[in-house]
């Protein structure tokens, strides 16, 4: 688990890095943490798994999707005449994020 953890985390450093040309808001980072975080917890889903296992991916998606749809809305507006960050933001608007609840 906390492997996954770590790579997960290293994955993201990685990708919000080389994300855009110039410098990311923080707002935006943390959305794109967030948002890659979530698709990944929803992908780990798996009517296989054991009940603690099934509770802790759906505390995981809980944790990181509800923030990420939030600031998706607020992010937008935000920056809607940003079309740097606007496409930014929108290439890490997953279903995950779009679909929570």
């Amino acid at each position: 688990m906390k492997t996954k953890i770590a790579a997960l985390i290293a994955s993201l450093l990685v990708s919000t890095a080389t994300l855009a040309k110039g410098p990311v808001p923080k707002d935006v980072r943390t959305f794109i943490d967030n948002a890659d975080a979530c698709e990944h917890f929803a992908g780990e889903f798996d009517g296989g798994l054991s009940k603690q296992r099934q509770k802790e991916i759906e505390r995981g998606v809980v944790r990181y999707c509800q923030p990420a749809q939030k600031q998706l809305k607020r992010l937008t507006e935000k920056y809607k005449n940003d079309p740097r960050l606007t496409e930014v933001i929108r290439s890490h608007a997953n279903d995950s994020v779009i679909s929570f609840r």
